[in-house]
């Protein structure tokens, strides 16, 4: 959904995403195209569909059978556990699930958030997310699915996400084996260009942020503790140099106990980076001196380093969605040990996840009220299956279904604080809620 779209937000502009994008004739066609429908059956996609979406995305499921059970209640079936069971074994179960998953997120990106004209932000087309979240697997997925700490998760997952701050929902999700590396499945520097890119410290190397500048990208990268570039300029919160700290390395015994904004030189010849680090001060246990080290390339003449540290705080959206995702979704390991069934239950859970999302995002934009994706979900047992029997049914049950699911969610769902939230929240850092945007403008 493009960006001018968001004040002809409807229920009925909703309807035809969700049947464009989940509606049965879009997964008969997605379920052939990847083999797992291939004559009629009982079990059709879509089906098959509606109930992990019912099961995974409502209340706490552990077995195959509570999906199995949702399948014959909302089929007015009664199909035997083990043909079902046959069809979520094939391959082709988790490669549907993923192109759905895929289809979901072009079309459920909302512009929830913006960024105010007046505010540094509006420099930036968005502002990308990227972290891993990962989980065990039964201990037999080990060869498929092989984890970093063998003796205790010998099988385990990551789940390596990019979210876009300003639609507040994931845009590009890859899953792998835990044991891979990180970095590899990060944002390309040309992916960063007119974006501000927030990362952990697991993703600091210094020719990915040349990369990044020369493609004219901007980022913010939490660094590790046992760096030692050198340190050409040092500046203490009131812009007065350091002059004893330049020319030596960095090292946290050497640093004062404030913060304070350096200019790096990091590496050698060719692969020399220059760049700006903000440490931050902090007071750690038994009274230890501690620093937070982020990385930049946002000019100190712009962004003061609070606003670097203010900025970086968005970083945290990622693992709420996370959060979101374990706590309201289901995403977690099942009593399995056939990956194909693993791993489709996998993306199911970020389906039902980024469903509900995306039916919060409407709702708000809709009614114009700010609402609590975290509460919505919560919410999803009052209102996901009335959704999913209008997906089922004509389109005008559907609208129905969806402009009455708005109302609730609109008296149940809203933000707590949403003033809090401007002083202190997400939203201290110059971006807003859509709504609250042009309420007041």
């Amino acid at each position: 959904m493009k960006p001018e779209d968001r004040t002809s937000v409807t229920a009925e502009s909703i309807a035809n995403v969700l049947r464009e994008t989940i509606g049965e004739i879009e997964l008969e066609r997605l379920g052939r195209e990847c083999g797992l429908l291939k004559r009629k059956r009982d079990v059709t996609p879509f089906g098959l569909l509606m109930a992990c979406l019912s099961t995974l995305g409502v209340s706490e499921a552990r077995w195959l059978a509570d999906i199995h059970r949702s399948f014959n209640k909302q089929n007015d079936k009664q199909v035997r556990y083990k043909p079902f069971h046959k069809q979520l074994a094939k391959l082709a179960f988790p490669r549907f699930l993923q192109l759905v998953v895929q289809k979901a997120l072009e079309n459920f990106a909302m512009p929830i958030l913006t960024s105010l004209p007046v505010e540094k932000l509006a420099v930036f087309r968005d502002i990308i997310l990227h972290d891993g979240c990962s989980f065990a697997l039964k201990d037999s997925l080990s060869k498929e699915w092989p984890g970093r700490f063998t003796k205790v998760t010998p099988a385990a997952v990551e789940l390596h996400v990019t979210m876009s701050a300003l639609s507040d929902q994931a845009f590009a999700i890859t899953l792998a084996p835990d044991r891979e590396s990180e970095r590899r499945f990060a944002p390309k520097a040309s992916d960063v260009e007119g974006c501000l890119l927030l990362e952990d410290r697991g993703y600091e190397h210094k020719q990915f942020f040349m990369d990044v500048q020369d493609a004219g990208g901007s980022y913010i990268v939490r660094g590790k503790s046992n760096i030692r570039p050198t340190i050409r300029r040092a500046y203490d919160g009131k812009g007065r140099r350091l002059r004893r700290l330049e020319g030596k390395r960095l090292q946290r015994k050497l640093l004062p106990q404030e913060t304070v904004d350096l200019q790096l030189e990091w590496g050698k010849a060719k692969a020399l980076y220059r760049g700006r680090l903000i440490a931050i001060y902090k007071r750690g246990k038994h009274n230890k001196k501690t620093f937070v080290y982020l990385h930049t390339n946002l000019e100190r003449a712009q962004f003061h380093y609070s606003d670097v540290a203010t900025l970086y705080r968005l970083r945290w959206q990622i693992e709420l969605l996370f959060k979101e995702w374990k706590s309201y979704a289901n995403l977690h390991r099942f009593d399995t040990g056939k990956s194909a069934i693993a791993e489709g239950l996998i993306w199911a859970s970020i389906l039902a996840a980024t469903l509900k999302r995306f039916i919060s995002h409407a709702a708000e934009l809709t009614l114009g009220v700010e609402l609590s994706t975290q509460r919505v979900a919560a919410c999803a047992r009052h209102f996901l299956d009335d959704i999913l029997q209008g997906l089922a049914q004509n389109s005008r049950s559907l609208t129905r279904r969806l402009g009455e699911t708005f109302l609730y969610l609109g008296h149940n769902a809203r933000r707590a604080h949403p003033e809090r939230d401007r002083r202190t929240g997400r939203l201290r850092s110059g971006i807003r809620h859509s709504v609250a945007t042009e309420v007041s403008g």
